[in-house]
């Protein structure tokens, strides 16, 4: 293994020694000795100005979050290896992933016991809880992954609002099927909540999608739009839940498990809204939840719980209400269960398939940004790794040698 410079081309045209460790075929970032850098640089203000000096990797950069980023060029293996360190995305890999399999767990128990395959009633359940499975599981995967470039963190993402848009047609599917308020059954609502539900994903996915590329000009733009995306089809999908709860409480209707894991789900969905519009904590102290407490994380964790929550209420739903719901409505089909679910999986992936092929007209998604940062900013950022930012693109691995650049302008900045 030996130390090596790669040649970068700044703006103006000059080549810029781009500071890697190169050995067995992979590229990792160096640490830098202190020493050799300014006074005035190790300050939280430097950090910021060490985030902001890098216009290549700025679509990486989180509002709050100071320190502990992954080389934003890393390789798979890297990347699941990174989970296994701590960086700023470690607990929300891990969040994601331990959950996948307690549901996963959830329904093969549940398989023991229910005929999914010859009873038309569970059929409805059985979607649902497959996409349970999915959504936890394709957040994982875009945190793990998301590092290996500024293309695969958009692909990533957007097979994790795919995810998360066919996770909210796996609700309508339950709720349709057990939750619908009794004088709502077999109307108008109820013959069309299910299909609505599917073209709503298509809208999610699209939108959130799409929020993807004004991120960087546009950033409250972007904010606003995937905030938009998935709160309109978690109203909808709701609407019969909102509607029974009130219901229940005007007319003092009997209080049963169901009831209130509804009413858990809906106040862990509506703490998982705050945290990922407000970026609390990290907004209020900058640098302090880096690592562990930022509201991604707690995001994740919120989630989880509602989903939970919702699980064991629809379970409550099932048993109690099979026999009255059996008399009054017809069992549910192929066509309107699996058909619909394959036809929303099927144009979710295309809608996927052409926001990805549309990457190369997104802004950051060019390997070559449009302004590429100075020398005496390269510098800066590299160096920010051993000040105050305690590692802007994360720790070294263990024996790495140091190397020190000469600081740009004989030590002054500017």
């Amino acid at each position: 293994m030996r130390p090596g410079r790669r040649a970068v081309s700044n703006s103006g045209g000059a080549e810029t020694p781009g500071l890697w460790w190169q050995g067995g075929g992979s590229q990792h970032s160096t640490t830098h000795h202190p020493s050799s850098a300014p006074r005035r640089l190790r300050s939280p203000a430097a950090c910021r100005v060490v985030g902001s000096v890098s216009g290549r990797f700025q679509i990486f950069w989180e509002d709050g979050i100071m320190s502990g980023y992954r080389h934003p060029k890393s390789s798979a293996l890297d990347c699941v290896l990174s989970s296994f360190q701590m960086t700023n995305e470690t607990v929300n890999i891990w969040t994601h992933f331990l959950p996948t399999w307690y549901f996963v767990w959830r329904f093969l128990v549940l398989s023991s016991s229910l005929d999914f395959c010859q009873e038309p009633y569970h059929w409805p359940l059985l979607i649902y809880l497959l996409l349970v499975c999915l959504y936890p599981f394709a957040s994982s995967c875009a945190h793990t992954f998301s590092s290996m470039s500024v293309r695969a963190r958009h692909i990533c993402y957007f097979c994790d609002y795919g995810a998360l848009s066919l996770y909210s047609l796996g609700c309508a599917f339950a709720y349709g099927a057990y939750t619908m308020p009794d004088h709502w059954v077999s109307g108008v609502l109820h013959h069309y909540f299910v299909p609505v539900a599917a073209f709503n994903s298509f809208v999610c996915t699209g939108l959130s999608c799409y929020s993807r590329f004004p991120e960087l000009e546009h950033p409250r733009l972007s904010k606003v739009l995937r905030t938009a995306a998935f709160v309109y089809p978690f109203l909808y999908d709701n609407i019969p839940l909102f509607c029974r709860l009130l219901f229940c409480f005007w007319s003092n209707c009997t209080w049963n498990e169901a009831m209130a894991g509804y009413c858990y789900h809906l106040l862990f969905a509506l703490l998982t809204g705050f945290l990922f519009a407000s970026h609390l904590p990290e907004r209020l102290a900058p640098g302090r939840f880096d690592y562990i407490g930022h509201s991604h994380q707690l995001f994740h964790i919120c989630a989880v719980l509602g989903t939970h929550f919702q699980l064991e209420a629809i379970l409550c739903d099932v048993c109690s209400r099979r026999t009255w719901l059996q008399d009054r409505l017809p069992a549910p089909g192929l066509p309107g269960t699996f058909g619909t679910a394959g036809l929303a999986f099927l144009g979710n992936v295309a809608i996927i398939g052409a926001f990805t092929s549309a990457l190369p007209r997104a802004p950051g998604s060019f390997v070559s940004p449009p302004s590429v940062p100075t020398e005496a900013g390269r510098h800066m950022m590299l160096w920010g790794e051993q000040l105050g930012c305690k590692g802007l693109w994360g720790p070294s691995r263990p024996g790495t040698p140091q190397y020190s650049p000469p600081p740009p302008n004989g030590g002054r900045i500017g």
